[in-house]
């Protein structure tokens, strides 16, 4: 049974304050994501290695943007079904890394 879009936000809301709060998981996610000398398939696996060691669901889409010039970020994509519009929909969740000095 697919998702439903509360089930989906309410994962997403999870995961936000889970890298607000806990040091540890933020670190370990922020590696992943600035780690630059592993291929990027790889880091897609090791960031849903993390989630779902962390408890939360196997996300339908992991992309990670790490090129030169450009701030390092993650998007993490759930698909999902709205059962008001009675339609699929996708919600993604964006996390880029701060510029250093």
């Amino acid at each position: 049974m697919a998702a439903t879009a509360r089930q989906v936000l309410l994962q997403i809301a999870r995961l936000s304050t889970r890298l607000a709060n806990d040091v540890p998981f933020r670190k370990k996610f922020e590696d992943i994501i600035g780690d630059t000398q592993a291929p990027r398939s790889k880091r897609v696996l090791q960031m849903r290695a993390l989630l779902r060691s962390a408890g939360f669901k196997s996300p339908t889409r992991v992309r990670i943007f790490n090129d030169l010039g450009e701030t390092p970020r993650v998007v993490i994509s759930y698909d999902a079904v709205d059962l008001r519009l009675k339609q699929g929909i996708t919600t993604s969740f964006t996390f880029r890394l701060n510029p250093g000095p």
